[in-house]
């Protein structure tokens, strides 16, 4: 049904001939816009471009970050189950946005991030603190960008159509896009609609993961007039994965096993000049679980509203945020005490400048943080606290594109309150052998704080005649964290007179460090990277390691653009060090993971002026392996097949 509404749409547009195939033209809005990032803050902002996605042809988010030096998932591979992870911090302690809109929504054990893939235009990663604008986060994040009506439409071209197919073969994947564009004196327009169905994974030890199909269905709009926008995407989602998606237990444990529908509506309306952007959203996220065992049915709900403004004068930039999220829960009529009804709010203002001297620019800043919250239903007290974070960046440059530069910027992170709120049963025990587990609430729990520093260095030098260059950058950082959140769940056995508990405590003090290092060539039609990534984190105040940092890891690509025959192939590794940075001693579950190294390789090609194929395979040669701090395989030998249908676009 849904593949015929698509297809429908498609062909009740009349086709038009596209005369000229142009190249594409990458941009995002708010850097264009001059207000962020500063030119001090670039430096920490690396971007996966459109070119670059296209090659990855992504599936999840896992896959539109595999270049990302600093960025990375955790958990897996089903892709309910992906963690973003950025420098070590996973995505309750970074941002995560979409056009700007706060996702928020990360709950229980479900950490997915549902993003429509098919329109984005670039990934940016913030990898610290240093930019002031996006707080409530101890080392930088992630922003999704989508792409708008003139990122599609060739030059003098008013309307356009896309249809597009793709299929994965590890898990039987089909995804049908089919979108139209337009463009007037005064409006523009993008209307776009996804379906995805993917069924269980082959792994690539050759069993098949169980409970990892899902059926996706999204919608996007976006609309443009002069300096106005207005965007509504609608995503949903029906899979039956495991209660706790990072595990596959055995089917006899019904309690683990249910069919859930993830339902989120986001509307955002965007105000933006050379000089000013401003930025009001609405998130709706819920999630409907249908226990297999019990057949009862539990609501989740988190919405999100929020708006912030960023203006430019000269050299200094100055803007506020401010977002409320509000939770709300059922299970048979009664609320979930482990998913409490209350709300938080989260307000934040920041100034910074520029200060040039000679070959030296400095750029000091201040923000003010404060949060609140309160439970809805008086159980529990509110709480409240504000903190100050400061900023100094420093960059001298030697000559054009060579520079560099040293920055100190401190985090802040609010807890969330489901996890100061938390109460009831968190899993029951066998009747045998182990109690039963509880929640208990902490409404002592504090913000986490973090102290970011690095030096980082970058140049970029012509060749040839201006026919090639080359370019290097190397960063080593440091991130102190003070009052870092984690759960404690202490189990207990049935000889215990008590029952066992799970509690968020912070953790005194928390240190990340490492380090990125990346080399490229590029020359007439041929380009080359090579990558490498460290992070490591200590418990300073236990004395144990943060055991589910990713793994050292190196990334080689090569790519070869064919202009002249409008096509281009490359190539992918991803070789991945020893993992050996766990606490066996403990009860911690996390195991070491041994060394792997994957090949991928991908080309595509435009076929006269309307037709685009690509062919992507990944786990060249089916290689047996798993992600750190994942207890399953990986997806076998993957062949994604591409196939798009162009009027009128790029």
């Amino acid at each position: 049904m849904k593949f015929s509404i698509i297809v429908a749409i498609l062909f009740s547009i009349q086709p038009t001939w596209a005369q000229f195939h142009l190249e594409k033209v990458i941009h995002s809005d708010d850097k264009a816009s001059g207000v962020e990032p500063s030119q001090t803050d670039e430096d920490n902002v690396s971007s996966i471009d459109e070119d670059e996605l296209e090659r990855q042809a992504p599936a999840s988010v896992d896959d539109a970050l595999r270049q990302a030096p600093g960025a990375t998932t955790a958990r897996g591979p089903r892709n309910s189950s992906e963690s973003i992870q950025i420098r070590g911090l996973d995505t309750s302690k970074i941002f995560i946005m979409i056009d700007g809109a706060r996702q928020n929504f990360r709950s229980g054990h479900s950490s997915m991030i549902p993003v429509e893939l098919e329109n984005l235009k670039a990934v940016e990663i913030y990898e610290s603190s240093s930019d002031l604008s996006k707080g409530n986060s101890l080392g930088g994040g992630i922003q999704f960008v989508t792409k708008d009506a003139q990122d599609y439409l060739q030059k003098n071209k008013d309307f356009g159509a896309e249809f597009r197919y793709q299929n994965n073969s590890s898990s039987a994947e089909n995804i049908y896009n089919a979108k139209s564009i337009f463009k007037t004196s005064e409006f523009s327009g993008l209307i776009s609609l996804t379906a995805q169905s993917a069924g269980n994974i082959q792994l690539n030890n050759g069993e098949t993961l169980a409970n990892s199909a899902y059926e996706d269905f999204i919608g996007l709009i976006k609309l443009k007039r002069g300096e106005w926008s207005f965007s509504h995407e609608s995503f949903n989602r029906e899979d039956n994965n495991p209660l706790d998606p990072s595990l596959n237990p055995p089917d006899s444990i019904q309690s683990l096993q249910a069919d859930t529908k993830i339902t989120k509506e986001t509307t955002i309306v965007k105000h933006q000049t050379d000089d000013l952007l401003v930025n009001a959203y609405y998130n709706h996220f819920e999630t409907e679980k249908t226990e297999r065992e019990s057949k009862t049915k539990e609501h989740r709900t988190i919405n999100t509203l929020g708006m912030s403004f960023k203006k430019k004068l000269d050299k200094t930039r100055f803007g506020a945020e401010g977002f409320q999220d509000s939770l709300e829960s059922d299970k048979e009529g009664s609320e979930l005490t482990s998913f409490p009804k209350a709300q938080s709010l989260n307000v934040s203002s920041y100034l910074e400048r520029d200060f040039d001297y000679k070959d030296v620019t400095a750029t000091p800043g201040l923000r003010l943080n404060y949060y609140s919250m309160e439970d809805a239903g008086d159980n529990f007290s509110s709480k409240s606290a504000q903190e100050i974070s400061k900023k100094l960046k420093l960059k001298y440059s030697f000559e054009k594109d060579t520079y560099l530069y040293a920055s100190y910027s401190e985090g802040f992170n609010s807890p969330r309150v489901d996890q100061v709120y938390p109460s009831g049963l968190h899993s029951p025990g066998d009747g045998w052998i182990v109690r039963d587990n509880y929640f208990i609430p902490n409404v002592d729990l504090k913000h986490e704080v973090s102290a970011n520093k690095e030096v980082g260095f970058s140049t970029k030098k012509y060749i040839f005649d201006y026919l090639g260059s080359v370019s290097f950058k190397a960063s080593i950082y440091e991130n102190k964290v003070k009052d870092y959140i984690k759960i404690e769940r202490i189990d207990r056995s049935v000889m215990d007179f008590e029952d066992g508990t799970s509690q968020y405590i912070n953790i005194p003090d928390v240190s990340l460090y490492g380090g990125e290092a990346e080399l490229g060539v590029n020359y007439d039609i041929f380009e080359w990277k090579v990558a490498y990534s460290q992070v490591r984190g200590k418990n300073e105040t236990d004395g144990l390691y943060l055991e589910d940092l990713p793994a050292d890891q190196y990334t080689y690509s090569f790519n070869v653009y064919l202009d002249k025959y409008r096509a281009q192939f490359g190539y992918l590794g991803v070789q991945a060090q020893e993992q050996n940075r766990t606490n066996p001693e403990t009860l911690q579950r996390t195991e070491k993971t041994p060394a792997y190294f994957i090949h991928n390789i991908y080309g595509k090609k435009d076929i006269g002026e309307n037709f685009e194929v690509g062919l992507r395979i990944d786990n060249l040669g089916n290689k047996e392996y798993r992600r750190h701090g994942s207890f399953l395989n990986e997806a076998k030998e993957d062949y994604k097949i591409t196939v798009k249908y162009k009027i009128n676009t790029l």
